[in-house]
């Protein structure tokens, strides 16, 4: 079961969730990063800069009950949504669904500190959603999948206060300054808990010359 976190329209990492197999016992949960495709990114002038070790890294999940898992959040922050970086933050049309998916899109304006996250639960025999009673109410659940092995991934969409639900800190570029160029960017690690936790995606807005300094940076390192 994979969930796959895309750089514009090419996919260079991914999330896998496999069940109990003849190579490890109980459950196990990593990304990976497609070495050839993010060269290729890279090839395009995308900014593309990551550590994961070549066979993934894993990490335990949060649990939630009996063998329940928050496994990953994807965040959007509001700064998405502000005037001044609306030129930057649109920069793709919506992806089209096939038949076998779902998705959702958010409508409605964030309030200033707020986000839009898509909290990715896997559950063994059945699709668990940690509020089951609101997420009906608020059609906030994105159809369930599951596999062989008879685990459920779940997608439930919140709005959050990043004050009382704050993004990890290394997830948070510093704003563009005045004069320089807002750029959309997509990060990705784990949470406070580290590899016992939920891993995080989030996009947001940064500077390009933040981006710029570091491709600067790691060139005269290789060099």
């Amino acid at each position: 079961m994979r969930a796959a976190e895309n750089l514009g329209r090419f996919t260079v990492a991914h999330l896998s969730v496999h069940a109990p197999s003849r190579s490890f016992d109980g459950h196990r949960f990593h990304i990976k990063v497609d070495r050839q495709l993010a060269s290729a990114a890279e090839g395009r002038g995308q900014f593309v800069e990551h550590g994961i070790p070549r066979k993934g890294f894993a990490f335990g999940g949060q649990q939630l009950a009996d063998r329940v898992f928050l496994v990953a959040r994807i965040r959007w922050t509001w700064h998405l949504q502000r005037p001044r970086f609306r030129a930057a933050a649109v920069s793709a049309s919506a992806s089209e669904l096939a038949d076998h998916q779902s998705g959702a899109r958010l409508s409605t304006l964030l309030s200033p500190n707020e986000a839009w996250d898509i909290d990715l639960v896997v559950s063994y025999g059945r699709p668990y959603w940690p509020n089951p009673g609101g997420s009906l109410r608020d059609n906030a659940r994105l159809e369930p999948l599951s596999n062989d092995a008879g685990l459920w991934l779940t997608a439930t969409s919140y709005h959050r206060s990043q004050t009382n639900y704050p993004t990890p800190e290394l997830l948070c570029p510093r704003l563009p300054r005045p004069g320089e160029e807002p750029n959309r960017i997509t990060g990705g690690g784990p949470g406070p808990d580290g590899v016992g936790g939920m891993y995080w995606f989030v996009e947001t807005i940064t500077a390009r010359e933040l981006t710029e300094a570091t491709i600067a940076s790691r060139a005269d390192a290789e060099s």
